[in-house]
Order: C-alpha cells, then structure tokens, then sequence
C-alpha cells in the first residue's frame, strides 16, 4: 500500500490511570522470562462493519474507548508499563505503551488480496522482531473506509508468552465494555520459577531469521477425526490434537536432517498446583525432536517422541527438589536446545498450541473480532489456534516461500487440511 493511502492521526503513550506504588515498582523477571528472546509477541484482530451485531461506534468515540481502557488495565498489569533492565527485572516506573491511530483508505476485504506480511505492516505498529519503541507494550488503530477497524498489539516476549498475550486482550476488551471489570492477573513467576543471578545460567539464543511468508489452514472437526483415526491405527499412544497435527505437519515437510520444536505451556490441570492457570508472564519450555532419516519421520515414533517430550518437562517440574535443581535443570534444557539448533544448516520447525487463545472474549463493545491472527514469523513456525466457530483447529503457517509452496502442493497435507481465504 502506497503511504498516500495510510495516514497517521495520532500518536500517544498512554500511561496507567493510577500509579503504581513503591512497593510494587520492581517486579523480579522468572527463570522463564529470562529465557525468552527479544522479539514481541503479536496478535491482529479484525472487526469488520458489518460483522457486528451492535452498531459500530464512530471512529474518534472507538479511539477514546480504546486510550481510556488500555490506561485503566495498565493498572493492574502494571509491569507491562515499563523497562526491562538487565535481564534481571521491571522498574515498573509508568513510561506506558505506546498506541497509534491511523486511517487505512481502502475497505478492510480488500488488504487480504496480498500477502499477510503486507497485512502485519499495515496493522502492526512495528515489525515484532525489530522493535522501535522501548515500551513493552505496543498498539496501533486503524479505520478502514468501510467504517471497519483493525487492532494490531505488540507485547514483549520478556515479560509475557502467547497465553498471557490473550488473557492481556481479553482482560483489555473486558475493561472497555465495563471499566468497573475486577481483573486478578497474577504476576507470581518469579516466586514459582526462581530468577537466576548466575552469569553461567543459558539462556535461549535468538534463532537465525529468514524472510518468510505464511499462510493459514483449516483442519475442520471431521479432517481431525480421521487424521487421529490414522495415528490411532499405527500407534500404541492415543495422541491429542496437538501432537496428531504436528506429527503430521512436521511429516508433511518431510526434510531429514531436521529438528521439531515444541512448546509446552506448563499452566494447566497436570501442573496447576506449580503454575495456575492464569499466571501471568513466561510459563512455556521447549523440547526438540530430531528425524535423521526418513525412518524416523514415521506416525509412531513421531507420537511418541512428542509425548515423551512433554512428559519429560512435565515430570521435571512436578518432582523439583530446589530452586538451584529447577535453575540447573531449566539451564540444561537451554544449553541442549542451543546446542543442538547451533548448526543453522540443519533445518528447524518450530510448533506453539494457543488453542485456548481466547479470540471470541476480545469484545471492546463493537462485537467479537471476526479473525484473530498472529503475525508472520521470520522463522519456521506453525501455530496452533482454535477455530472461531468451533470447528476443528487453524494453523498459521510461517515458513521460506518454497517450503510454503512446496506444502500447499502436497497432496498428503491438501487431504487434511484446506487453506483459509481472507474472511
């Protein structure tokens, strides 16, 4: 899109509706965060004109409704309003986030003709893997002709991961359909997963980026039952959704040597007494899975290593002995995981489930968004996302442009899965 045609209205930092106190204004980073990379987690969210049941707002009452609202959960999520220092902490000292409006002179169809990373520069206020603010939290308003608008959010993947990017939507549209909302984020990692204060502690190093592009695929309730039916039939394991579709995409790529991946958010029923379900911040570590060969790209191994993989995280929290064995052991996994993703020649697929994204929640009172993305990514990724209907499971898809091709022509992958076309 030609700049003539996106016009910047205005520019602001909004800061927290109240201070936050003394006692508060160092938050400790976790173990967790410590490890997360430097780049932003991003999310876009679509409310077309005509999708709502409730009339559209007009532009400048949206913007307003929007300022007020960030600034009044700023208070609560306090920490995402200011700077990270050292890998060690937050000084939670108000500097704010940054939120753009800008005017978007074309209908909000028609940018879905081009290529999503047209889409994420459009509606993104920065590219998430070179920020220009050094605020943690970014957003940027546009108001498209049609009388449509699109939310585009950048959050700091130091002090947040995918899940906490949700429950941050969710508790931000909450707040501008009811500013009395009771929001309870819990900012606890750091007392679960103690910060290290070693200089020898590894962390995660920053993956080699590449200029991909990416798509978006549908596995509807139907493909799914007859995707796991076929992993039912060859392995011993029953797989979840989850390790079914990264089984089998990863087979679909179907590149030895290769590396899987996978994150494992440690919130949840198995590890709920560890990690409750709505702490907030970095709770995901990761395990890799390698094929060599195309043996090893078979449904039961594949199950298999997926499930012990996950298994071997979830044994290791569940039986910690003290902060320095978690430190030593969450250590261990980073010094594995660089080492074995240190040979950029060997290709690496990276997978993430936000299936518990709450999309249908993101209601700043002009009704729920009809899509929700996530931006491209300059790395190999697949990302797992419920369907907004309720029908089966989305997967974004970031891959280089000939892998991307390559997958869409596979026959095996077009048997389960059938591309997403803009709304």
């Amino acid at each position: 899109m030609s700049a003539s045609r996106l016009v910047s209205l205005s520019r602001k930092i909004i800061k927290p509706s109240s201070p936050t106190p003394l006692s508060h204004r160092i938050h400790k980073l976790s173990l967790m965060d410590q490890m997360g990379t430097h780049s932003y987690m991003a999310a876009l969210l679509f409310y077309p004109k005509q999708n709502t049941t409730t009339s559209m707002p007009e532009p400048t009452k949206i913007s307003r409704v929007l300022e007020k609202s960030l600034s009044k959960v700023l208070t609560s999520y306090y920490p995402f309003a200011g700077q990270v220092r050292d890998n060690s902490f937050v000084e939670c000292n108000d500097i704010g986030a940054d939120l753009s409006i800008v005017r978007i002179d074309c209908p909000m169809s028609s940018i879905f003709d081009h290529p999503r990373t047209y889409i994420d520069n459009l509606v993104l206020p920065f590219d998430p893997w070179f920020p220009s603010t050094d605020s943690l939290v970014a957003a940027k308003l546009g108001h498209f002709e049609c009388g449509g608008v699109a939310l585009g959010v950048c959050l700091s993947h130091k002090v947040s991961d995918g899940c906490s990017l949700g429950k941050f939507l969710r508790d931000w549209s909450m707040v501008a359909r009811d500013s009395e909302a009771k929001l309870s984020p819990l900012f606890i990692g750091s007392s679960i997963f103690k910060p290290s204060n070693s200089s020898s502690f590894q962390v995660v190093a920053d993956p080699p980026l590449y200029k991909n592009e990416s798509k978006r695929f549908h596995f509807s309730a139907s493909k799914l039952k007859s995707l796991k039916s076929l992993t039912d039939s060859t392995t011993q394991i029953r797989p979840t959704t989850v390790e079914a579709i990264t089984a089998f995409l990863y087979r679909c790529v179907n590149t030895t040597p290769s590396l899987l991946i996978q994150a494992v958010d440690q919130r949840g029923t198995s590890n709920d007494g560890l990690v409750p379900a709505d702490s907030t911040g970095n709770a995901i570590l990761p395990f890799v899975v390698s094929a060599t060969n195309k043996e090893e790209m078979n449904w039961e191994r594949l199950v298999s290593e997926l499930r012990k993989g996950k298994e071997k995280i979830q044994d290791m929290l569940k039986y910690i002995e003290s902060e320095e064995f978690l430190c030593s052991k969450v250590s261990d996994i980073a010094r594995e995981l660089n080492e074995r993703t240190s040979n950029n020649d060997i290709p690496m697929y990276r997978f993430s489930s936000l299936r518990r994204f709450p999309s249908n929640d993101m209601n700043f009172g002009w009704g729920r968004p009809r899509q929700v993305d996530i931006s491209t990514l300059p790395i190999n990724m697949f990302i797992l996302m419920d369907n907004q209907n309720g029908d089966g499971v989305e997967v974004i898809v970031s891959l280089e442009d000939g892998e991307l091709s390559a997958l869409e022509r596979n026959d095996e992958f077009l048997q389960f899965a059938s591309p997403c076309l803009g709304f």
